[in-house]
């Protein structure tokens, strides 16, 4: 079969057979019961993608290294001269003494983690790595919120938009990442949260 010639960009196919879809460029499918089929996601190399399949050759080869890298000190060490103290001072300041219960086990599970793997230098660049971007993203987005006196319902939605949507997107992009990644995301927010990095109130 043989197209016409080509407009603007287009390409000329010659001779070409197949059972599927023929295409110089994306395709965007519509199957016979009328449902969007949308063209697969191209699988990236990100720079966490690449640390999570170093962190999988680490373990395989069993490194251990004995000291926290410094840009993990500084989210894992509590801020001081804070006036209100750890998570459930911040939480009942901020009026969340509902969310306590299931911030604290999600923080706890995320000490857990660093604590288990304390002697991968790989581990504790991806979590330094991720919990800058929460950090980040919450004190441009979120902070300024709740610093003009923003609902609670807004505050979530932007912690909910800004901060884990983007953060558990990235992670989810990893091959080599098998965890829970909103409960990983939300368990670091409450783990800074803990040690002075966020302010909800």
């Amino acid at each position: 079969m043989t197209n016409g010639p080509p407009s603007g960009n287009g390409v000329v196919q010659t001779g070409n057979s197949a059972s599927g879809h023929i295409a110089a460029g994306d395709v965007s499918v519509v199957n016979v019961t009328g449902t969007y089929i949308a063209p697969q996601p191209i699988d990236r190399d990100t720079a966490l993608g690449r640390l999570y399949r170093k962190l999988r050759n680490e373990v395989a080869g069993d490194k251990e290294l004995s000291d926290y890298i410094d840009q993990l000190k500084i989210f894992t060490r509590s801020v001081e001269h804070e006036e209100v103290i750890g998570l459930d001072g911040k939480f009942t300041a901020a009026g969340r003494d509902d969310q306590l219960d299931m911030a604290k086990a999600m923080k706890e599970m995320i000490y857990g983690q660093l604590r288990q793997n304390m002697f991968s230098r790989t581990f504790q660049t991806i979590y330094a790595t991720l919990m800058g971007k929460i950090h980040e993203e919450f004190q441009t987005w979120v902070r300024p919120a709740i610093a003009r006196g923003e609902t609670r319902q807004e505050v979530d939605r932007l912690v909910n938009l800004h901060v884990v949507r983007p953060v558990v997107a990235e992670l989810e992009m990893c091959a080599d990442y098998d965890g829970a990644a909103t409960s990983d995301v939300r368990g670091m927010i409450y783990f800074l949260t803990g040690n002075c990095h966020l302010m909800w109130h």
